[in-house]
């Protein structure tokens, strides 16, 4: 019988040397899943910057969407600080953190791309000392290079009107073996229709710390997009995540909105 030819174009890191992160008492591991494709040299100061990270009890896992230019090499280059990477041919951003979660061995993960930066090198340091007490910890995010924050804390009617900005999230392990991974439907806001969820069971526990994480990359994938599929199937989200109460809310404000804007182009008119 012949066998279907792999789609893996390179796998590596220290896991194939047999270099594992020994655990620290009192020190949960952190995994940063960093998922890319053809991401040049912003794969290259990334890495830099999660290594510049004090917190000792991390690990990096590296997942390629079968780049080809030159991102493998300069993986390659820098594998003695890469826990594991992998590079094949996916089906989007959330497929590739999906097969993050499945390689990740850390109590916490937390997901980026190539040219998202911790805004310091003390970062996982302030979130992780003392370790979280529930099961979702985040923070704030730099908005590009205007300086500002991004966005606070959340509530149930907040979320439902803008998401938590995965730069600034931070999820326990269980959370995922109880739900599984991204739901690759959503191709652009899978991880705001993962908070709905996370906010929505009371044994979650979000945790805010109010602190900057990370820089947000506004020329990312995830800046200023529309997911039509989410967008489509929020409603249901908002109902069977959070509660009927929370959709009649959101749809109260959305039409507050509408209302306020035609008042004002009214206004403008005369």
């Amino acid at each position: 019988m012949e066998m279907p030819e792999s789609t893996i174009k390179g796998a590596g890191g220290l896991r194939c040397a047999g270099i594992e992160t020994s655990p620290a008492e009192g020190k949960p591991l952190v995994s940063i899943v960093l998922a890319i494709f053809n991401a040049g040299d912003a794969v290259r100061k990334t890495i830099e910057n999660i290594c510049s990270q004090t917190y000792s009890q991390r690990e990096l896992l590296i997942v390629d969407g079968g780049s080809t230019d030159e991102t493998l090499e300069l993986i390659r280059e820098r594998e003695k600080s890469v826990d594991y990477w992998l590079s094949e041919p996916d089906r989007g951003v959330y497929d590739a953190f999906n097969k993050g979660i499945g390689l990740a061995k850390g109590d916490w993960l937390y997901f980026m791309g190539a040219g998202d930066f911790f805004v310091d090198e003390m970062v996982l340091e302030r979130l992780f000392t003392p370790s979280p007490k529930g099961r979702l910890l985040y923070g704030n995010v730099v908005w590009g290079n205007t300086g500002k924050l991004y966005d606070g804390k959340f509530s149930k009617s907040k979320l439902c009107r803008r998401n938590i900005c995965h730069q600034a999230i931070f999820y326990h392990k269980d959370l995922f073996r109880e739900w599984g991974g991204f739901d690759i439907r959503y191709p652009l806001l899978a991880d705001w229709a993962f908070n709905m969820k996370c906010f929505g069971d009371p044994h979650t526990q979000p945790e805010y710390k109010k602190i900057a994480v990370a820089h947000f990359d506004l020329d990312g994938m995830s800046a200023g997009t529309f997911d039509e599929t989410f967008e489509a199937g929020k409603a249901d989200l908002i109902r069977d995540c959070l509660g009927k109460r929370y959709l009649f809310m959101t749809q109260l404000h959305l039409a507050q909105r509408a209302v306020m804007k035609r008042v004002e182009a009214l206004l403008k008119s005369q």
